[in-house]
């Protein structure tokens, strides 16, 4: 036998199997690099989480100034929104299956129209929007825990902590003088938070051009309008700079409601009389009927601001009575599907104006 050509085979096979062992190593190697990678990257994204801390639920003192800059994780599918109008920006993008439980009220009560998808029983119920429970939250262990006013006092917050204590907590309510751009902000940084920034730049210049219509209607009607709630028995006036400021600084109405320099009106509107709108004599009338969108509430046909006492008022004379969805404008605010709503029902109404 040739032992020099035996020589050279028998080192060539051995560099072909040490070959097919390193190609095997290297390749189980990679997937579980990747595989790691997919588990836990770790890539976050930075908010900036700044709101006013009250007083637990049902007591009096002074506000705390939250102001911190925290990470979220990138992606997470575990979510838990209690603030329904940002639970509806989920939707608007398509993202919505990243929400894992949101506050649906008794018989999901607090939904709105825009945000029924919300009653399938993939979506967990964390109760009411002011929570008194929290074994859900903690039997569902989110990563984010987004927030509204109405959860953003010390006493719920330090529930919220002690039920998921892994979780970031963020308030993401629009602030009521800077509502549509508020609103259009949370889109965009949802955009970027879950990689669909192309589908939140069209959504947002959708809302803007809403937006520009809807100012350019209302300030052509020039008509002075007055914004009444009704709950029960009770009628409350809504003004320049209180929860529903937008309605003059975004969409350009004027009040028809006389506030001395500087006043806001309260969180849930002035108590008025029916002598106080025929004194304003307004003429477009907005009407919530707040009594219809809470659970205790009693609900209050539109017709109440019309009596012996308005007869004469142009609004009431004309017809001119926008009635507003109180889940929209009450109960599912400040999100991108639920502020759409708002501005296609106004522009509804005014275009029916006299």
């Amino acid at each position: 036998m040739d032992f020099k050509k035996f020589y050279l085979m028998s080192a060539m096979a051995m560099v072909l199997v040490l070959a097919a062992c390193g190609g095997e190593s290297s390749g189980e190697g990679a997937e579980t690099d990747e595989a790691g990678s997919e588990e836990g990257s770790g890539e976050t994204i930075t908010y900036e989480n700044s709101y006013e801390s009250g007083p637990p639920r049902g007591e009096e003192g002074d506000t705390t100034e939250v102001n911190e800059t925290v990470e979220l994780p990138k992606n997470s599918d575990k979510v838990a929104i209690y603030d329904l109008g940002v639970a509806s920006t989920f939707k608007a993008l398509g993202i919505e299956e990243n929400i894992i439980g949101l506050p649906k009220g008794d018989n999901n009560a607090s939904l709105s129209e825009v945000n029924e998808e919300f009653e399938s029983d993939e979506y967990a119920n964390l109760g009411g929007l002011k929570p008194d429970e929290f074994e859900t939250l903690a039997e569902l262990q989110p990563e984010v825990i987004m927030i509204h006013g109405r959860q953003s006092n010390t006493q719920t917050v330090e529930e919220m902590k002690a039920a998921a204590p892994d979780a970031q907590i963020v308030f993401v309510a629009a602030d009521s003088n800077n509502y549509f751009q508020d609103i259009m902000e949370m889109t965009e940084f949802l955009g970027e938070m879950y990689d669909v920034e192309d589908e939140a730049d069209e959504l947002v210049s959708d809302m803007q051009m809403k937006l520009d219509e809807v100012n350019q209607t209302v300030t052509e009607a020039d008509k002075e309008m007055l914004f009444i709630q009704t709950n029960g028995g009770d009628l409350s006036f809504h003004g320049v700079g209180g929860r529903y400021g937008f309605l003059y600084e975004d969409l350009g109405f004027k009040s028809a409601g006389e506030q001395e320099e500087g006043e806001v009106t309260d969180d849930h509107g002035n108590q008025v009389s029916f002598e106080f709108i025929a004194e304003t004599n307004p003429g477009v009338m907005l009407v919530m009927d707040r009594g219809a969108a809470v659970s205790e509430g009693e609900a209050t046909p539109v017709d109440v601001v019309k009596n012996d006492v308005t007869q004469d008022v142009d609004a009431v004379e004309n017809d001119n009575i926008i009635e507003l969805n109180p889940q929209s404008w009450y109960l599912n605010s400040g999100g991108y599907l639920s502020g759409m709503a708002q501005l296609e029902e106004i522009e509804a109404g005014m275009a029916e104006m006299k």
